[in-house]
């Protein structure tokens, strides 16, 4: 059974792992294959400690957990930007785990989370090419809404555009 919880500097390690599987199963072809050849777990796990260090009250990061391990995690908090609605900043999944419900529970906790902070609308930038990730929003009533943008994600320049949700009352 999958159980979304916040994330601890223990899970940084696991998360590190998660973030280099899911980057190269899903960016193989959208992004330089170098550059994922390259990522680093260990890099990855500095980086999400680091996060959870900074201790951000407008910010949740939560983990995926089936039978004490760590198979995902989501990154959601107050926009950025001068953006009213709440961000999911990120969010992975094992490869292995795809399509078990992992990724659901974890977007769900996301948006709730976003919810509790007060926030009506969220927002969510993905590559245009990653129909998988495309197909898994929309799934979950989030739709385009026309903004488009250039960033650095991790080092990398890609192309983005942004996915928009109204946050129901019954979240």
């Amino acid at each position: 059974m999958t159980v979304v919880r916040r994330a601890t500097p223990e899970d940084a390690p696991a998360m590190g792992r998660v973030h280099v599987a899911a980057w190269r199963a899903a960016y193989r072809g959208q992004m330089p294959d170098d550059y994922l050849d390259g990522l680093s777990a260990d890099d990855r796990a500095r980086m999400w400690a680091d996060a959870m260090a900074e201790d951000i009250a407008a910010r949740a990061i939560l983990v995926a957990e089936d039978d004490g391990e760590i198979v995902g995690f989501a990154v959601a908090g107050s926009g950025v930007h001068g953006e009213e609605a709440g961000e999911l900043y990120a969010i992975n999944v094992d490869p292995r785990r795809w399509g078990t419900g992992v990724g659901r529970a974890l977007l769900r906790a996301a948006e709730e989370g976003l919810s509790a902070l007060g926030h009506e609308e969220a927002v969510l930038w993905v590559l245009p090419t990653n129909d998988r990730a495309r197909r898994f929003y929309e799934s979950g009533d989030w739709r385009t809404d026309g903004a488009q943008r250039t960033a650095d994600v991790l080092g990398v320049e890609v192309p983005e555009i942004r996915y928009r949700r109204r946050l129901a009352e019954e979240l």
